[in-house]
């Protein structure tokens, strides 16, 4: 039996005026209406100015999180951070800040850990910002497709206006490499994976006549969305503190997905492992029986089931049923050759 569960679809690491950002709140909340998203996390640079001014909370029926992002004294090692009521010192190393977040039980993400570009071919003077190392095990959640490391990774002196008219339709899919680290990784331990915009609306130039905004926010936040799966409906009466530990839980249990929104709603899709006894859901491990992988798709895309970071089937279906043997599994959908739908992990193991 397909699971029932209360779905939230919104945007991770938005930033406003209050660091790098060009759109205020009001209107970064307003762009975030209009796509209809359920949910809104802002992460500007170093501050919580918009958490101290009051936006935390339900805005009609958005839910707005606001936390921050971190850095290193050598701007390396971004990492959001939300749940923290102050800003933490400056000169913390990325070691420490990992672990005073989790300390804090405040919800932790590394931020576009795989950058890269060619330099020689990039149309801005700064430098990726990788991380390197992510062999920590405070580390509980990564960006596997930010938004906005995706578009400088693939715009150049070539393309640049095309990329900037059309910012959405360059995605392709996340990188390789992050994948490939991710699901090694997912063998040890859990390490969720979520969809970030990283939109700053920053704006340019163009031809030297008219300026324009590259990844306007009501363009970005019908790109990339995680999908939350929730037990019960985000209740309104509640504290902001309490959907806030409601969202960050869900993101940590890892019982989410990455869409891109440029290639349809997946709103309804599921992903999940049973046998005849029990289910388990995406984030989740546990022996099943008789394992059988199965997955429902809002529409007919092309699906890649991965198992210990292997393609072991692939065809175009709106429905998976598929006797498995015990593994991690993860499932990838494509739609027009390009990235679509992106589940997080689920480990069968082994019987004792």
């Amino acid at each position: 039996m397909m699971p029932e569960f209360q779905e939230y679809s919104g945007c991770i690491h938005v930033h406003s005026i209050y660091s790098d950002g060009s759109g205020t709140i009001p209107e970064i909340i307003k762009a975030a209406q209009g796509a209809r998203l359920d949910y809104l996390m802002i992460s500007d640079h170093m501050t919580l100015r918009a958490r101290d001014e009051g936006y935390t909370g339900w805005h009609d029926d958005l839910f707005v999180s606001v936390g921050y992002e971190l850095n290193d004294q050598a701007d390396q090692h971004h990492y959001l951070a939300f749940g923290l009521d102050q800003v933490l010192p400056p000169g913390y190393d990325h070691e420490q800040y990992i672990q005073a977040v989790k300390s804090r039980g405040a919800l932790g993400i590394a931020a576009h850990p795989f950058e890269e570009r060619d330099m020689s071919r990039s149309v801005v003077g700064f430098p990726p910002i990788p991380w390197g190392n992510l062999d920590y095990p405070e580390i509980e959640v990564i960006e596997i497709w930010n938004m906005m490391s995706h578009w400088l990774e693939l715009t150049t002196g070539w393309n640049k206006y095309w990329n900037v008219v059309h910012p959405r339709s360059f995605s392709t899919f996340p990188s390789r490499r992050l994948l490939s680290w991710w699901d090694k990784a997912n063998l040890e331990r859990k390490v969720v994976g979520v969809g970030s915009v990283d939109v700053h609306a920053i704006k340019v130039k163009l031809l030297k006549i008219y300026t324009k905004a590259i990844f306007d926010y009501k363009i970005m936040f019908k790109s990339l969305r995680t999908h939350l799966l929730c037990d019960a409906e985000l209740n309104k009466e509640t504290s902001p503190s309490v959907t806030e530990t409601a969202i960050f839980d869900i993101i940590r249990s890892g019982r989410t997905f990455v869409s891109n929104f440029r290639w349809g709603d997946a709103t309804g899709f599921r992903f999940w492992a049973e046998d005849e006894r029990q289910q388990l859901q995406m984030g989740e491990a546990g022996i099943l029986a008789k394992p059988v992988i199965r997955a429902v798709l809002p529409k007919k895309g092309h699906c890649r089931l991965i198992r210990n970071g292997e393609v072991i089937q692939k065809g175009k279906t709106t429905t998976i049923e598929i006797p498995v043997e015990p593994g991690v599994y993860r499932l990838e959908v494509l739609q027009r050759k390009r990235g679509w739908i992106y589940s997080n992990h689920i480990k069968i193991l082994e019987k004792k």
